[in-house]
């Protein structure tokens, strides 16, 4: 046993073992085997218990690294995609550039032939309203 429990054992010992006094030699030494034995499954108990907790906040903070180490691989792949898709504009941006002076040239042919312009007048805008017939049955 550890150094621990053995403590724990005596310090049990020493409030359980004054409280049975008034027995002979005989009946008192069956006495204290038993309550050493009671003693010992109670630490043993005790340890038990107490390694079940530590294993359950291992496990308890295991989960939280894992939860936290998932969540850091999840904004890594929006940074990552983000920057992806930031690369993609750029790209996209600078061969627009060079497309905008080819089409400003095109626009700027386009520009000079001459078009007819038909003034809309606002009577032609305007449609009639339409009067409703009457169906009369016979």
């Amino acid at each position: 046993m550890s150094k621990a429990d053995k403590s724990l054992m005596e310090q049990l010992a020493l409030s359980i073992l004054p409280k049975l006094s008034g027995l002979n030699d005989k009946n008192a030494k069956k006495m204290v085997n038993t309550a050493d034995k009671a003693i010992e499954l109670i630490v043993k108990k005790f340890q038990k218990l107490k390694d079940q907790q530590v294993k359950a906040l291992a496990e308890l903070k295991e989960k939280e690294a894992k939860k936290a180490k998932k969540q850091l691989e999840k904004e890594a792949k929006k940074k990552d995609k983000l920057a992806k898709k930031a690369s993609k504009d750029k790209q996209l941006a600078l061969l627009t550039k060079g497309t905008k002076t080819a089409g400003s040239e095109l626009a700027s042919t386009a520009a000079v032939s001459p078009k007819k312009v038909t003034p809309k007048s606002k009577a032609a805008a305007a449609s009639p309203v339409r009067k409703k017939r009457t169906v009369v049955a016979k």
